[in-house]
């Protein structure tokens, strides 16, 4: 059984691959590559199997998808816990894996390999996310928290919204920083034009929230910089867009980086640390996630270019 599922495009695209990973978040780059090899992807009601053609504002995107029956469900791989209590567990995400489905085709998500490690979540009232206090883009690796209990979300979510979580993320952006550290203070606000992004707007948006980023360099290489970013508050793809309107975008990411993706094989972004006050035992509790090898090597293999040349 086959369904389809229709993007129209809302500006230009210079790859069709990049368009349709944006805009399917649930599929991988790689799953969208085959997609398109296997003619399952048409661009205005004509078949196109080239990944790097281009896409213009107004094209109709259609992809069509297989729903494959009911299955007994087997996990790929396991949570990769940090820290686990009565109430909480706290993972290290891999890149590439969604927290929840989305919109798309169904791809194994955390919250599939969380329900299957502990069915019993599945007794919570929200049935669609039970358990999800928080989320990371698909291609964001690192800390993420679960909650075992719908008291324990409650709570959790509290403690986010009341601002009481202290989170810190590293991250490779492009270029040198105006400035070794700082705050990054601008109102964000869902794209009127690219409803898959979101910017940074003046005061004359009713819609506009607060966003604030601190953020320190930690090393700079040739033409890219790591650093520590530690967002006060948690608005969809804030560090994304803070860092890409300071002249500065994260390396990989196909949505705020004009060299989308070309710079780096995924979004060089990595939720480092949460600090937090844990709702129940009222103990510190800190988590940290080691930086992973792809970012590392990455860091490693720049440096050693740099100190030949």
């Amino acid at each position: 059984m086959n369904r389809n599922i229709e993007h129209k495009a809302g500006e230009y695209w210079e790859r069709l691959d990049h368009f349709l990973t944006a805009y399917l978040q649930d599929l991988s780059r790689s799953r969208v590559e085959k997609l398109i090899q296997n003619g399952r992807v048409t661009v205005n009601g004509a078949v196109e199997t080239k990944k790097s053609r281009e896409v213009f504002a107004g094209d109709l995107v259609a992809v069509e998808q297989e729903i494959e029956e009911a299955a007994a469900y087997t996990p790929s791989q396991r949570l990769n816990k940090l820290f686990e209590d009565e109430w909480l567990l706290v993972i290290d995400k891999p890149a590439g894996l969604v927290v929840h489905p989305g919109a798309g085709e169904k791809r194994e998500t955390v919250l599939d390999i969380f329900r299957h490690e502990y069915p019993a979540i599945g007794a919570m009232a929200d049935s669609e996310r039970p358990g999800i206090v928080h989320r990371l883009d698909k291609d964001t690796s690192g800390v993420l928290i679960l909650a075992k209990s719908e008291e324990a979300v409650r709570r959790m979510q509290e403690l986010f919204q009341e601002r009481e979580m202290s989170k810190t993320y590293l991250a490779l952006v492009s270029g040198h920083l105006r400035f070794r550290n700082g705050s990054i203070d601008r109102p964000l606000a869902r794209s009127l034009r690219h409803r898959a992004r979101f910017e940074v707007v003046g005061e004359d948006r009713e819609d506009r929230r607060e966003a604030v980023t601190d953020f320190s360099v930690i090393r700079e290489f040739g033409k890219f910089s790591f650093v520590k970013l530690m967002p006060r508050t948690g608005r969809t793809h804030q560090l994304r867009v803070h860092m890409a309107h300071f002249g500065n975008p994260v390396l990989g990411d196909i949505l705020y980086n004009k060299n989308r993706g070309r710079d780096f094989p995924r979004l060089a972004l990595h939720a480092f640390r949460i600090e937090f006050t844990h709702p129940f035992s009222n103990e510190p509790v800190q988590v940290t996630s080691p930086l992973p090898q792809d970012l590392r090597r990455y860091m490693v293999e720049n440096f050693v270019t740099a100190t030949k040349s």
